[in-house]
């Protein structure tokens, strides 16, 4: 804590070794318990590119460079990919919603929820987000709050392109981005813990992309590209089933770019 301010690098392991890009992590509070070890809270503040390790034991010590995105000097593009992320998240929530509803396993508490999210401080109190009852909209909205709050990035927009009232900034373009990967259909049925761990385990090389990627209009394409993916899985499920994607009322127009 005094010899690195309380901040630290999150070493994520794979089977190869240590992976190259780490998020950057401040230590905002810890308790040490007697016989287990030590409990921190750490909030994400940045990432960082591992140039050389130093030390590996008692902990591993290494040489970092801080990493930012590059933000295209006119985001016209990065916005229209980010509205067909935007569609995918309404469509994959319909779609998974018919799918439960067809099989009768949807829980009591699940909704359809056609809220995207808006681009105003949210300023409920996160403890009280139930994470394990909300649908595919309600998790892309909390997810883009979250990372929109604590997005250290400074950003500088070109004074050729003034952005208008309708599209979306470079820092809302960011958390999008960001969003559409920490966010996973919640999965209803009896085996959902299972099915829930083959879907993180199906995007988790995503993850592990979008990560290593320093360019925002990149990684709003691989956002793009996975849940295409997703739409195909999930419309092969329905096949499956018998049953044939039906669009709601709510998703008619705002899918339209998805399909």
């Amino acid at each position: 804590m005094s010899k690195h301010c309380g901040v630290v690098a999150m070493g994520l392991l794979a089977e190869s070794g240590i992976i190259q890009t780490a998020p950057l992590c401040e230590i905002e509070a810890y308790n040490r318990i007697e016989g287990f070890g030590i409990f921190v809270t750490v909030r994400v503040v940045g990432r960082v590119s591992l140039l050389e390790l130093t030390q590996q034991e008692p902990y591993i010590k290494a040489v970092c460079r801080e990493l930012s995105d590059v933000i295209p000097p006119n985001l016209d593009l990065p916005n229209m990919v980010a509205g067909n992320i935007e569609n995918f998240m309404l469509l994959l929530s319909s779609m998974q919603f018919q799918l439960n509803e067809a099989t009768s396993t949807a829980s009591s508490s699940s909704s359809y929820n056609t809220r995207l999210y808006s681009y105003e401080d949210d300023d409920d109190d996160d403890d009280d987000v139930d994470y394990h009852n909300m649908d595919r909209i309600s998790l892309f909205r909390e997810a883009f709050h979250i990372a929109k709050a604590t997005d250290t990035q400074g950003y500088t927009i070109s004074a050729q392109h003034s952005p208008e009232e309708s599209e979306r900034s470079a820092q809302d373009l960011t958390a999008i981005s960001w969003a559409a990967f920490t966010s996973f259909p919640k999965q209803l049925h009896e085996d959902s813990k299972q099915r829930a761990t083959t879907m993180i385990d199906e995007n988790v090389n995503y993850r592990i992309q979008a990560l290593d990627i320093d360019d925002l209009f990149e990684r709003l394409k691989l956002a793009s590209f996975m849940l295409r993916e997703e739409k195909a899985e999930l419309q092969a499920k329905l096949a499956l089933a018998g049953l044939k994607y039906k669009k709601l009322d709510d998703d008619s127009s705002s899918s339209s770019d998805s399909d």
